[in-house]
């Protein structure tokens, strides 16, 4: 059957495809193409270098923390029940999965994994700008979406050419309160809240300048990860005295890197700071009792 025979088939493959991802626990899905994908990303991190013969991308949000984990006492509760990043895999691993079986084209989940945020396949972050479910924010460059605010993205690539959603008309970041911030006081909250990790600047109301500084972040940030569990075995290997080598093993550190492991292989930390008084994060929380 040809590809023209089989669109004829199924017109609305697009809003099947999306109400299927909304009943698998998805809060956002979109699509998009891999050709506008292709005009941003370099050869090696592109979708068709996934899966050869690749016309769309299917990108899947959810996972977020609930507005309950915003209100949690430590960043590490936050970190720990917060949010999910299998959510959105899971969803897309079946929803690929239902792509091939229901319209017979070839559909490949991108691949995750320990670490995959910071040695990514192919940018999540692109595809979900270019599907149409957020935009970059200066708040390290996470895509907020209007709606939802923080959502972890994840998606698959296939071979089915849909109609593809394109990129928001307008940003998402900076919120009108935060452009007032920021000509009142040249800062904004996520900025304001990490100028470790994070700079940035506005200019007419819009982003004009932004840098994350991973390398800070993940060093103050990941410190219950499997890094710092190989990190602090180093050093308790290589401690000559047996009562300091004891210290490192059975001390709080370590202990917490152990029960990190124990509950998943991936990063497990993470500080939220610059989220947490992001305006399409916080009114979230309005309403609540």
């Amino acid at each position: 059957m040809s590809v023209e025979q089989q669109q004829a088939q199924t017109p609305n493959a697009e809003a099947d495809i999306k109400n299927r991802a909304l009943a698998l626990g998805a809060k956002a899905v979109g699509i998009a193409s891999v050709e506008a994908i292709n005009e941003y990303a370099p050869g090696g991190y592109r979708p068709d270098d996934l899966l050869r013969g690749a016309r769309s991308v299917v990108v899947i949000g959810g996972g977020e923390p609930t507005a309950g984990a915003w209100r949690a006492d430590s960043h590490r509760v936050l970190a720990s029940v917060g949010y999910s990043r299998n959510a959105a895999a899971s969803a897309a691993r079946s929803l690929a999965n239902y792509v091939e079986d229901r319209y017979r084209y070839y559909a490949m989940p991108i691949p995750t994994g320990n670490k995959v945020g910071h040695y990514p396949y192919i940018s999540l972050k692109l595809c979900a700008e270019q599907a149409g479910l957020g935009t970059r924010s200066l708040a390290g460059g996470i895509v907020l979406h209007p709606e939802h605010g923080l959502l972890y993205y994840n998606g698959f690539v296939t071979t089915m050419p849909l109609t593809a959603d394109g990129p928001l008309p307008e940003p998402v970041c900076p919120a009108p309160s935060c452009v007032a911030m920021w000509e009142e006081l040249g800062t904004v909250p996520c900025l304001a809240s990490c100028p470790d990790c994070l700079s940035g600047e506005l200019s007419n109301g819009r982003i004009h300048a932004l840098r994350y500084r991973q390398d800070r972040c993940y060093a103050r940030a990941q410190t219950t990860s499997t890094d710092a569990f190989q990190k602090l075995l180093v050093e308790a290997v290589n401690e000559p005295d047996a009562e300091r080598r004891k210290a490192i093993l059975f001390g709080s550190h370590f202990s917490r890197t152990v029960r990190s492991m124990a509950y998943s292989s991936e990063l497990s930390a993470q500080c939220f700071n610059c989220m947490l008084k992001c305006p399409f994060n916080l009114k979230r929380l309005k309403g609540m009792r």
